[in-house]
């Protein structure tokens, strides 16, 4: 009986070492390892471009049969929260790590380390002040501030006065949107009195564009992201200034398109976040399994107006279609 009973337990042990060596055996034959890809956003998804920027992130894990962990710090202010989640996703051995950097200088060093432990590195979204990434995917940023500038040019006078609510300072695409916005303005550029920053918050966002409204006798008001635009727009409202202040804002939440259709807002350039997700983590798998990837795309920005947010195409950037 015990003699039996061995037996089993060496055949049980047999069948099991027997399965491991085929499944491993599967994979390197196959080559169907799934890529282990770790991304890091600016925030948790609190607004309409971070949700849609996830959901074509997740839509490429799963099409491309990947493992995607996404962990992400509460507010895009929380640049050491960032570089803890960093730190913490080297630990791990992914074989790459996607980021949208908070800051052009602050995540820079402890991005370096991500180099160092031969991790492939891509960037969705924003930049450092190096390019130290293997490839980036995100809205040209610069274009999309002269596509704000160009359509204020058309509108103001040299009378004008001009003022900014941008999102989080030192940030590389609050600093690109506005160089092209100012580019872009030509000599109306003098006219900005003020920026200010929302630091990614609705309400800072509303505070900052009332203490600009109360402080200058505002023409026009460039918004350049969701939070800064929607708070800004609520503090226009409030002070019954709908329709008579030239704004432009950035991003396509439900609230700002409401906005749009109401006058209040005159324009918004509208990024494809759900492209821009979607690509990223597309680029990170190639990375790891092609010889060659694209190193910078363009995910595209296009600017609507009241006018024209109607036209068929303009639906489809206002209203995109998420998949499962």
């Amino acid at each position: 009986m015990e003699k039996r009973k061995i037996l089993i337990i060496i055949a049980a042990v047999l069948i099991a070492a027997a399965g491991i060596v085929f499944s491993v055996k599967i994979i390197m034959d196959t080559g169907t390892e799934r890529p282990y890809i770790i991304y890091i956003p600016k925030r948790k998804s609190g607004t309409d471009f971070w949700v849609s920027l996830v959901a074509g992130a997740e839509m490429a894990a799963k099409e491309n049969e990947a493992i995607l962990e996404i962990v992400a710090p509460e507010e895009e202010t929380d640049i050491e929260g960032q570089n803890r989640r960093i730190l913490e996703a080297i630990e791990k051995k992914p074989d790459v790590i996607v980021v949208s950097p908070n800051s052009l200088e602050k995540n820079l060093e402890v991005l370096k380390q991500v180099k160092k432990a031969g991790i492939r590195l891509i960037y969705i979204d924003s930049v450092t002040s190096e390019n130290i990434q293997d490839a980036i995917v995100a809205t040209d940023n610069y274009q999309a501030g002269r596509k704000m500038g160009e359509y204020a040019k058309k509108n103001i006078d040299k009378s004008s006065v001009i003022g900014i609510v941008s999102h989080v300072k030192n940030s590389s695409t609050a600093e690109e949107r506005e160089k092209g916005f100012r580019d872009a303005l030509g000599d109306y550029a003098s006219q900005i009195v003020e920026v200010v920053y929302s630091n990614s918050n609705y309400d800072i966002g509303y505070q900052e564009a009332m203490k600009l409204l109360e402080k200058y006798d505002i023409d026009c008001l460039a918004c350049l992201n969701e939070n800064s635009a929607v708070g800004a727009a609520r503090a226009v409202v409030e002070k019954g200034l709908g329709g008579e202040i030239l704004m432009i804002g950035f991003d396509n939440s439900t609230e700002e398109i409401k906005f749009l259709e109401e006058g209040v807002f005159s324009a918004i350039v509208v990024q494809r976040a759900y492209s821009m997700g979607y690509l990223g983590i597309e680029t990170a798998v190639k990375s790891i399994t092609q010889d060659t990837w694209p190193a910078n795309i363009d995910s595209g920005s296009l600017l609507i107006t009241k006018d024209n947010m109607y036209d068929p195409e303009n639906q489809e950037v206002l209203f995109p279609f998420y998949g499962n």
